[in-house]
């Protein structure tokens, strides 16, 4: 059974790079995949340790400012990641303003 997706084990040999939507590093997967394996964590939390993982990440995206600003939108990051991934990222936003 093969599996293509977040989370998707590696197997085979054949592996496609891509550039990850949220840093922007490189990364090589066995899948079409949009984020690298630092970032999965954004759009697969499940728990409340899960989110503040999420949160931190996108925190330190922004204090390095490598987050694309299209992503502090809150409509694109529905439509586009979904409801889940965008009250993680709004959270992260909303939180490095308070500390500015």
């Amino acid at each position: 059974m093969v599996h293509f997706g977040i989370g998707a084990p590696r197997s085979g040999k054949s592996m496609v790079y891509g550039t990850c939507i949220f840093c922007g590093e490189i990364f090589a997967r066995n899948a079409r995949m949009q984020v690298c394996d630092k970032c999965e964590i954004i759009l697969t939390w499940t728990s409340s340790m899960n989110f503040l993982a999420a949160v931190n990440r996108i925190s330190d995206l922004i204090r390095a400012g490598r987050l694309d600003s299209k992503l502090r939108n809150e409509n694109y990051c529905k439509t586009n990641f979904g409801s889940h991934a965008a009250q993680v990222i709004m959270d992260a936003v909303d939180g490095s303003r308070i500390d500015r």
